[in-house]
């Protein structure tokens, strides 16, 4: 009688691949760290710290290999993203947690693929205002400008087109005064409103050092009525909710314009072994085992909230959390 073979859980690596994974680890992170570490009594070298970091990055490798060579079917990795405010410091990090495949044909499908392009549409959608928000909180913050300008009657733009090259002529406007003053030019990223429900008007998040308010409504030409105030972003989202209302604008064109000169969020860090099946299980279940293996696996940061989503067709959960790090109110704790 032919004997069946065991059924391995295909998202539990130490199930599925019979090795004691954590003493190869440690075996071969040792034999590294031997032939790589920086001579002893080498001041200010943290030989403890230097070995985890070994460690932690062979068992990753480890992992990438057994996905790869589909020793396992599926493994949660984990996505972190980290945007920094340039003015100060304090960091917002998102985590993402989700199944991960050898190869597209190894990702469960749904039966018609047209079913698949508006949910395609929306994870693209949400992508794009992610990296809008990631964009204000890593560039503007405490004293920048947030303000609408519009059009009355006898400036109306014809076209779009007209509309864009009014702002852009506004802008360079404002960089002609800034570079006669020996400044910079501004950031900003703006949207145009206009369309058949609304009057024409945009929405500008900009560099408010160095500008008069009242100097800057006066460079605006095509209508007299200007709101313009200085923004105060939040101690724990920063400017979430303001870069959100940008990107979800419902007069507006869905199309935002950054300035050239933004600092872009820094390239995402990616894990496998940050959380395995069972903890992201227990985590999902529960929002406190959530928010404590969170701060857990980001030491310094602090859990605001998260969103957890279940699959039917992949199994699988997906995790989309979010935390803080604020420098200012480090600085005063000490």
């Amino acid at each position: 009688m032919k004997q069946n073979k065991k059924h391995y859980d295909n998202y539990d690596y130490t199930e599925a691949y019979q090795v004691d994974l954590e003493k190869t680890v440690k075996k071969n992170a040792f034999a590294r760290f031997k032939s790589e570490a920086v001579p002893a009594g080498w001041p200010g070298y943290d030989y403890e710290e230097e070995y985890k970091k070994q460690c932690e990055k062979l068992e990753e490798w480890e992992l990438e290999r057994l996905i790869r060579e589909n020793k396992v079917k599926c493994l949660y990795r984990t996505t972190t993203i980290k945007s920094q405010n340039i003015k100060s410091g304090t960091t917002l990090l998102e985590a993402q947690v989700y199944p991960s495949f050898p190869t597209p044909a190894e990702m469960p499908q749904t039966r018609k693929k047209r079913e698949t392009k508006p949910s395609q549409k929306n994870l693209n959608d949400k992508n794009t205002r992610r990296y809008l928000i990631r964009l204000a909180c890593i560039n503007f913050g405490k004293g920048d400008i947030w303000a609408t300008f519009g059009w009355d009657d006898g400036h109306k733009p014809d076209s779009m087109e007209r509309a864009r090259k009014d702002v852009k002529n506004f802008i360079a406007r404002i960089n002609r005064r800034r570079k006669k003053a020996g400044k910079e030019n501004i950031k900003y990223i703006y949207i145009i409103a206009a369309d058949d429900h609304t009057r024409p008007h945009f929405h500008i998040l900009m560099t408010g050092d160095g500008v008069d308010r009242d100097e800057l409504e006066g460079l605006w030409e095509k209508c007299e009525r200007c709101n313009t105030k200085r923004i105060k972003p939040d101690d724990n989202f920063l400017l979430t909710g303001l870069a959100t209302y940008i990107s979800q604008n419902p007069h507006g064109t869905k199309r935002w314009c950054p300035s050239k000169n933004l600092k872009k969020p820094d390239a995402p860090s990616r894990s496998y072994s940050k959380f395995k099946k069972t903890k992201v299980e227990r985590m999902a279940k529960s929002y406190e085992d959530l928010k404590a293996e969170m701060e857990k696996a980001y030491p310094g940061f602090k859990f605001l909230d998260a969103e957890v989503k279940h699959n039917g067709v992949t199994a699988a959960f997906y995790i989309y959390a979010r935390m803080v790090r604020n420098r200012e109110k480090e600085g005063k704790g000490h």
